[in-house]
């Protein structure tokens, strides 16, 4: 296919697939945008600096999950760039993750073609445009988002900068950097991780680079993390003190062996990688038990629901395992350096990921793999590439490659249009959605259908003039009630602050959840009133009982104290002023303790 492609060809070919890509990530782009948790709390950041200025941001990011340590700031300042340049609503402050992560598209082709012939690197690269897990992934604002784009860039920077017929080398070595220390910023594994990959990688190639271009690298990545060492500097390197912490206990809690954690890290790869490749949910792989209680060397287990997809499981695990096998025999094989220098950080980011990723093995969860998500794709190129020289038939090899990159792109397709689908659906009717291994939703929920709750709530105290009271699980909760604040509603948390005779009071529930389990705890204050569906949603009417009325009406005027226990944060502003740092997560007073899901 490459030998018939012309240099225009391959650029219109190229065009086509990223506008594609756009086209998946941007359809309903804000209609049906997730906005939960996390995204409302980083609003609220963003907001800070959009009524203020660029000063009114922290010095440092979100919380990594499970842990008090927090990220370096980055993807705060790049949500306040997106927000000032699109709108400062939930989708204007998630438009540019949406835009980067169509530019990775085009990134990921400049990556293949590093070692793979151009045929070869167009069919990966509509598979990445296409892929539902970089897709969806795509579609709002979470740090990890960032992650493929500016860790692709790195890497393509990188292997251009050691590759000595290469112009430049020095500038895409600060390149490299930069974007590495970016990527870095947007999650705890990559922080973690990519330092030890780069480090390893220029440890084995030992390149020549010019002082310059080592001091301006260092330089450009010291600028980078130069927010977070103020905020250490002033806070005695609490955050610091945080992540030894997290590097030493963050791991899965159960007692497992490092074989059965290495077992299970393994098989999670090839089963997120059968969901990267083909958008297929449903694979599952038995449990492995070493030396069980029954005496038995090796044991597993597998109820009903892993019986189901086992078999998808046990294949997608032997094929990743061929896939492992090819990059090694390729990397033995090979005499270009280039190609050499591919492979080898090919291998040591599966590698280092894979280690890095065996203390939470049985805690894994779907957003780890926006760090290692594309190497599933170059290492089924690399299966082909491999068949291709053992069989001697390049162009039969050709052929049923390009016909496996159009059914897992068509599989990748049909995956996307059954969710587009229960998405349309969300706020009219309660979709059923099957198990999801990409973004854990157990229902779905859109930006669009949030806003018609917004919009009857608000209806609902204009027409009494009271306040709204409103209690819903956290991931919707907390973005219900930084929409409501967006509109100018009176808002608390229903059960946080006492109860009222001028209030309005509702319970926003799943729609198939249990609700009368839920309301169970409110019937002794509460009389139960109407119940309004939104799809997968219903909201439910409360009216306090006269008995359990304590106040006319609460005063919004009164600012509830900080109790906080987070780690100090300055804003610039702060740091500057020494007017002392808030530790508060947004919002943190009315809401119980909950860590950022990162």
């Amino acid at each position: 296919m490459s030998s018939h492609l012309s240099h225009k060809r391959v650029i219109l070919l190229l065009l086509v697939i990223i506008g594609l890509g756009f086209f998946l990530r941007a359809y309903h782009f804000s209609p049906w945008l997730h906005f939960e948790l996390d995204q409302a709390r980083d609003a609220r950041i963003v907001d800070d600096g959009l009524r203020g200025d660029f000063l009114d941001l922290p010095l440092l990011g979100p919380k990594a999950g499970g842990t008090s340590l927090r990220l370096p700031p980055a993807f705060y300042y790049l949500e306040y760039v997106s927000a000032r340049v699109f709108g400062g609503t939930p989708a204007g402050i998630a438009t540019l993750g949406m835009l980067l992560s169509v530019a990775s598209i085009a990134v990921f082709f400049l990556l293949l073609r590093r070692y793979f012939p151009v045929g070869m690197s167009l069919g990966l690269t509509l598979l990445f445009a296409v892929s539902e897990f970089f897709v969806m992934y795509g579609r709002f604002a979470w740090n990890p988002n960032l992650i493929p784009f500016f860790v692709l860039l790195g890497t393509y920077a990188l292997l251009r900068a050691v590759d000595h017929e290469t112009s430049h080398r020095g500038r895409w070595f600060v390149l490299s950097s930069a974007s590495i220390a970016l990527a870095m910023q947007f999650h705890f594994l990559a922080f973690v991780s990519l330092p030890v990959i780069v480090g390893l990688f220029l440890l084995i190639r030992r390149p020549h680079f010019s002082l310059r271009a080592w001091v301006g690298a260092i330089l450009v990545a010291l600028f980078l993390f130069f927010p977070m060492f103020l905020n250490e500097w002033e806070t005695s390197f609490a955050n610091s003190r945080a992540f030894v912490s997290a590097v030493t206990e963050k791991s899965t809690k159960k007692d497992y062996s490092l074989a059965e954690k290495g077992i299970k890290v393994f098989s999670e790869h090839a089963l997120y990688g059968l969901v990267v490749t083909t958008g297929f949910e449903r694979a599952t792989f038995p449990k492995i038990v070493l030396g069980t209680d029954e005496g038995e060397v090796i044991g597993w287990a597998c109820d009903a629901r892993c019986d189901a997809g086992k078999w998808y499981g046990v294949l997608s695990v032997v094929v990743l395992g061929l896939m492992v096998l090819s990059l090694v025999v390729l990397w033995y094989r090979e005499t270009i350096q280039k190609h050499r220098d591919f492979l080898l950080f090919g291998a040591l980011w599966f590698g280092v990921t894979l280690l890095v990723f065996t203390p939470l093995a049985y805690d894994m969860v779907p957003r780890f793999f926006l760090l290692s998500g594309p190497l599933f794709l170059v290492f089924l190129g690399l299966l082909f590439v491999l068949l291709g020289q053992w069989c001697h038939r390049k162009r039969l090899v050709m052929s049923l490659f390009l016909v496996v990159m159009a059914f897992l792109a068509v599989s990748n397709l049909v995956s996307l249009a059954e969710r587009f689908q229960e998405l349309s659906l969300a706020s009219t009717m309660a979709v059923d959605s099957p198990p999801d291994r990409i973004l854990k939703e157990r229902i779905r929920v859109t930006l669009e259908q949030q806003y018609q709750i917004i919009g009857f709530l608000q209806s609902r105290s204009e027409e009494t003039g009271y306040p709204v009271y409103m209690w819903s699980e956290p991931q919707y909760r907390r973005a219900l009630k930084y929409l409501l604040e967006r509109q100018g509603v009176q808002n608390a948390v229903l059960g946080i602050d006492g109860i009222y005779k001028e209030g309005v009071y509702y319970m926003i529930l799943r729609t198939q959840s249990d609700i009368e389990d839920a309301l169970k705890k409110y019937r002794a204050s509460y009389d139960i009133g109407t119940t309004t569906s939104f799809g997968t949603l219903v909201a439910i009417e409360l009216f306090p009982k006269p008995e359990a009325i304590q106040k006319v009406r609460q005063d919004f005027s009164i600012v509830k104290p900080n109790d906080s226990q987070g780690l100090p944060r300055y804003t610039w502003r702060e740091f500057f002023g020494r007017q002392g740092a808030s530790s508060a997560e947004p919002d943190a007073s009315d809401e119980e303790s909950i860590d950022g899901d990162k």
